[in-house]
């Protein structure tokens, strides 16, 4: 995998690092469009939390801005079919993991998820999209501003030949790593995203995060190694049962068939019914069909 920001270690490290705050308040302010005056990460990538318990698990983003409102951000690379699905989860999932004993719901902070995709998933043309939940009828009617979700699809941006028109763009271009004069053009008209970009490429010269990159990257080439290993084994027994119960149905039809021959000939030869049931183990009914035929 490539060492970017596209890359969800590298992500967080860099922008949960002490220190970097200033980028993730210029960076969630570009998305959001408004002022934050505080900006407060909670919990720092590290890598003994790789080690010990976090090798395969969600390395996202979560914040607090102004003390008003929770941001989560998550980049994906792979489009594994599941990010609505996904999204709404951790969005009710923030929400709960609020309350306490005794909590009110009108003391609940409103979440705000950021998916950041290298890849299409929205059938609109715009690169960032905002959605809110609205009344069926009155669409500009707002019902529920708790959970809020963007979603920016990286393939769309580099569609849309950004100018640098905005700091977003800036951001976006550094985070899809793709054009190296559009890169340049956003660190001549940003000083933050130049400043970022040199962070950026220090961080990626540390042996310790290189280090904790590759412990994730070996729990994901492990994990896939054993799922596509569990999926051929259950494909093989798979197989084995088949051919197994085919055999088994076979011999069944077989017997049934055989069965269906002699009562045939028994009614050939005016042989009672009740007498070829007793001998073939057919049923009358099953005797009666026959003989119409």
């Amino acid at each position: 995998m490539e060492l970017n920001l596209k890359n969800d270690v590298i992500f967080k490290v860099f922008f949960t690092k002490k220190g970097n705050e200033k980028y993730l308040k210029s960076f969630l302010e570009s998305i959001l469009q408004e002022r934050i005056d505080k900006i407060e990460v909670i919990g720092e990538a590290s890598l003994e939390q790789i080690k010990t318990t976090d090798k395969l698990g969600r390395l996202d983003i979560k914040a607090t801005i102004n003390n008003i409102k929770v941001v989560n951000i998550e980049i994906q690379v792979r489009d594994n079919k599941d990010m609505k699905q996904r999204s709404e989860f951790y969005g009710s999932k923030l929400i709960t993991e609020q309350m306490g004993k005794g909590d009110e719901y009108q003391e609940l902070k409103p979440v705000i998820l950021i998916n950041i995709l290298d890849y299409n998933m929205l059938d609109v043309p715009e690169y960032c999209t905002k959605t809110v939940t609205v009344a069926e009828v009155h669409r500009e009617y707002e019902v529920i501003k708790d959970i809020t979700y963007y979603f920016i699809e990286l393939p769309k941006f580099r569609k849309s030949k950004p100018q640098l028109a905005n700091i977003l763009e800036g951001w976006l271009a550094i985070i899809d790593d793709k054009d190296r004069g559009l890169i340049k053009m956003a660190e001549e008209r940003h000083k933050i995203i130049k400043e970022a970009k040199e962070e950026v490429e220090e961080i990626l010269s540390d042996a310790v995060i290189r280090e904790l990159n590759e412990l994730r990257q070996t729990a994901i080439w492990e994990e896939n190694s054993a799922k596509r290993y569990a999926r051929e084994e259950g494909m093989k027994q798979g197989i084995k049962e088949g051919k197994k119960e085919g055999k088994k149905e076979g011999k069944i039809e077989g017997k049934i068939e055989g069965k269906i021959e002699v009562a045939k000939e028994m009614l050939k030869i005016g042989m009672e019914i009740e007498k070829i049931s007793q001998i073939t183990k057919l049923t009358i009914k099953e005797i009666e069909e026959l003989k119409k035929e």
